[in-house]
């Protein structure tokens, strides 16, 4: 009886997955899973951009993120450092020389952490990681602008080792380089 239900079961499978065509062989079924992993990966890497910190956050100069960038500093900043970055109370933001430390990097961390003991505050309550980034990133773009009446430098000149490094990259360039790795 056993060997006879066997049989109805192969001839059922065999008119429904391969004469039929109603479901999906395996290489199908493949194909269609990994379209939907890579829908859903890139999903999550625009929903974790609130967990950047200041070792995984990256250079981006898009129009879109420094227009961001520009709004919170002159809601936020622009009373220490000036409209222009230039430094007021706070120091110069244009110049080659940083109190602690240029790039990205230490940008971000000075801002997220402030300095108290020099009057800037911690904006890490206030802001969110993606806003601190795209800040961090309006201040480098601030880099060499000179503007008129700028405070003399401070700190230690600062020289970046590969901005190639620290360059954002789309969710579509990593798309593709999970693509080429795959194959």
């Amino acid at each position: 009886m056993l060997f006879f239900g066997t049989m109805f079961f192969a001839v059922g499978y065999l008119f429904y997955y391969h004469i039929g065509g109603y479901g999906d062989l395996q290489d199908k079924e493949y194909e269609r899973e990994m379209a939907m992993a890579q829908e859903e990966k890139a999903a999550y890497l625009e929903k974790s951009a609130n967990t950047i910190d200041e070792n995984s956050v990256l250079a981006d100069n898009t129009p879109v993120t420094l227009e961001q960038g520009k709004g919170i500093f002159t809601g936020n900043c622009v009373v220490c450092h000036g409209d222009k970055g230039q430094g007021l109370i706070g120091p110069n933001l244009t110049d080659d020389f940083w109190l602690h430390g240029g790039g990205i990097n230490n940008i971000f961390k000075t801002i997220k952490y402030g300095v108290p003991e020099k009057g800037m505050i911690s904006w890490e309550k206030n802001l969110t990681p993606k806003q601190i980034s795209a800040v961090a990133n309006y201040i480098l773009s601030l880099h060499g602008t000179n503007p008129a009446g700028a405070k003399a430098a401070q700190g230690e000149k600062y020289e970046e080792k590969d901005v190639k490094d620290s360059e954002m990259k789309s969710v579509e360039d990593s798309l593709n380089q999970a693509n080429a790795a795959a194959k």
